[in-house]
């Protein structure tokens, strides 16, 4: 698939529990996560990018409001997928912040089908992944069913899975101030 053709949502929601306090505002080599994200996309050349679980508005950015609240990443993507201006969606956290621009621009490129989402060590990530639209009312169905994880609905879809060979670091989630200090170190050497 083509970059032009594709919209992307950070999803920058959630509690924070572990870490404290909110991860798109964690600072990264003089940028706040959430910066650091949105310079990632439109450094692909991305155009439409919205912001989903934050209110914080950036250039070049608009922010999506879940339909179903306080149902985690999965009524981000749903949300994110009704709202989008292209025919697919990538959707990448916030709080994955050393995830490559190559990483990213592969899933794009492999895309097709329903999900192209990145496999890692066994498992499917479905945050790091390129959603076509048409996914919306399944993902709807698995949030109103409950079962709101993302994974439920990677379950039912045909996915095309991209093998990530990359460094471990780069796909490290920053959740707790310990794994924040593991990516500050990585990032500033």
């Amino acid at each position: 698939m083509r970059t032009e053709d594709v919209s992307a949502v950070i999803l920058a929601g959630g509690k924070a529990t572990r870490m404290g306090s909110d991860k798109a505002e964690l600072v990264l080599c003089k940028k706040t996560l959430l910066e650091l994200m949105v310079d990632k996309l439109k450094e692909l050349g991305i155009t439409d990018i919205m912001l989903s679980g934050t209110q914080k508005e950036l250039p070049g950015t608009r922010t999506v409001s879940d339909i179903y609240e306080g149902r985690g990443p999965a009524a981000g993507v749903h949300a994110s997928l009704l709202k989008a201006e292209k025919p697919a969606c990538l959707v990448v956290s916030v709080d994955v912040p050393l995830v490559g621009i190559d990483t990213l621009k592969e899933l794009i490129d492999a895309h097709e089908g329903a999900i192209t989402a990145l496999y890692h060590n066994g498992d499917i990530e479905p945050l790091i992944a390129v959603y076509d639209r048409s996914v919306a009312k399944g993902l709807e169905e698995v949030i109103l069913s409950g079962k709101a994880a993302v994974k439920r609905a990677l379950d039912q879809a045909k996915v095309k899975k991209v093998e990530y060979t990359g460094e471990e670091i780069l796909l490290t989630n920053c959740n707790t101030p310990e794994d924040f200090d593991k990516i500050k170190e990585y990032a500033e050497k």
